[in-house]
């Protein structure tokens, strides 16, 4: 055997022998057809006489690749049944690819899948084939978006609950060399190919220039840095479980008045554990969710509210700071003041608009509509983002008269169902901007303009 297959077969033995792994073990490994699970099942069942635990694959057809995901599913049965291992198969039903956060929709899918088939099975662990490049490229994503030490830390190699991650230490290059030397057959989902998912483009475009231009070794650093938030995270979130235990006045609801006396550190991972412990987990939570929670929490008025994903509502009731459900009204209709300095969220549309106050000969003019560049001088009270509404009229810069706005989305080819909640950016009672589909001539920047409010919408980033 070759030294980079060795190097791969040792890690997974080390990890099952720290994680005690023997005969009373039962394996359930996440099977996908993939380069990655492959070489997992393979090694798996080369050290399976040695640990005696007993083994099954779970395959999920998502049915969203349509042909290609009928032939993944074969391709694992054809696989399994040639080395005799028990395959269990399911087929996921909704995840239509014009629905939105169809990723995310499918990602918690395939977790109930393995959570559902370990049950049925017996299993006490769920093995998945994520590896160190994996890790890399989870911890820039979370950077780009603003993570803090939490979001930083990344995947672990054992959990949550029963989760494993046996081959995380290990680099995709042992894992591309272990099936080579094995002539091992795999299947390629052509998604993994696609630029428009963000995980792809730091995959094939960002890491690999950090790594040819500014630091070779790049994703082993990354990988390495994840490790360390994860020491760090696991300090500082004892801390601060501490300080939420002592301000928790009932279950979901936190004493405001006293948030300010926590240690200026331990504010925010206070709130995020205030979040994980009452919507069950910090999923589609960025760091602006908990900044807009905190100046909620410390400076809003006794009644203010504020919207977060996954249909929670941050209330501050005098003193009191409580997170609900939203109830069952339209949530995609809304009239949200834009901060001019920061950050604002706009969940029903899945956006963040930054904004920031520069001087005018400091800016260029923007380079697509995602970005807009407003006159500060006649701002006066300000910009608000609210819902589209049939019958929305815009004067477009660079035309005469006015159009539909609704006439912008259909040239744009924008999908339907994003438009109800698509932020519509007012200046009093006149359109200024629809980020991504048109700018109006109102507050623009002139000769005599001093300072300027640089706006640039982004999607909220998914795991």
């Amino acid at each position: 055997m070759s030294r980079g297959p060795n190097r791969l077969v040792r890690a997974v033995s080390a990890a099952f022998a720290g994680d005690g792994v023997g005969a009373d073990s039962s394996i359930l490994l996440g099977l996908s057809g993939g380069a990655d699970s492959v070489a997992l099942l393979h090694v798996l069942l080369e050290l399976r006489p040695h640990f005696a635990f007993r083994l099954a694959g779970a395959h999920l057809n998502h049915r969203i690749r349509s042909a290609e995901a009928d032939r993944d599913e074969a391709f694992v049965r054809a696989l399994c049944h040639r080395l005799n291992v028990e395959l269990i198969v399911d087929q996921a039903h909704g995840l239509e690819v014009t629905s939105g956060n169809l990723e995310e929709r499918a990602r918690e899918a395939r977790r109930a899948f393995l959570e559902r088939t370990a049950d049925e099975y017996g299993a006490n662990l769920i093995a998945l084939a994520h590896h160190a490049d994996d890790q890399a490229e989870t911890v820039l994503m979370r950077m780009l978006r603003g993570a803090g030490a939490a979001g930083l830390a990344a995947m672990t190699k054992r959990g949550p609950g029963r989760i494993i991650r046996p081959m995380l230490t290990v680099p995709r290059a042992e894992i591309v060399n272990y099936i080579r030397e094995r002539g091992l057959e795999f299947v390629e989902d052509s998604s993994n190919a696609s630029r428009s998912i963000l995980r792809n483009r730091i995959r094939h475009e960002l890491m690999p220039m950090l790594d040819r231009e500014y630091r070779p070794g790049i994703a082993r650093r990354l990988a390495e840095l994840g490790g360390e938030m994860r020491a760090l995270d696991g300090l500082v979130t004892a801390l601060a479980e501490r300080e939420l235990d002592a301000l928790a006045l009932a279950p979901g609801v936190l004493d405001a008045s006293c948030l300010a006396s926590v240690p200026e550190g331990l504010i925010d991972p206070v709130l995020r554990g205030f979040i994980a412990r009452t919507a069950g987990g910090l999923r589609r939570i960025e760091r602006c969710h908990v900044a807009a929670l905190r100046e909620l929490a410390l400076e809003g008025g006794p009644s203010a509210a504020i919207d977060l994903p996954a249909g929670w509502r941050a209330e501050r009731e005098y003193s009191a700071l409580k997170l609900v459900r939203r109830s069952s009204r339209r949530t995609d209709v809304y009239s949200i003041a834009l901060r001019l300095d920061g950050d604002t969220l706009i969940d029903a549309a899945g956006l963040v608009i930054s904004a920031s106050r520069r001087a005018a000969d400091a800016v260029a003019m923007p380079a697509s509509l995602d970005e807009a560049v407003f006159d500060a001088a006649p701002l006066g009270g300000g910009l608000v983002a609210r819902s589209f509404r049939d019958g929305d009229r815009v004067a477009p810069l660079g035309f005469e008269g006015h159009r539909k706005v609704k006439e912008g989305f259909i040239d744009r080819k924008f999908p339907r169902a994003k438009r109800s909640g698509w932020p519509i950016v007012v200046l009093g009672d006149e359109i200024a901007w629809v980020p991504g589909v048109v700018r109006a001539r109102v507050g623009l920047v002139t000769p005599a303009t001093e300072s300027v409010i640089r706006l640039k919408a982004r999607e909220m980033l998914e795991d």
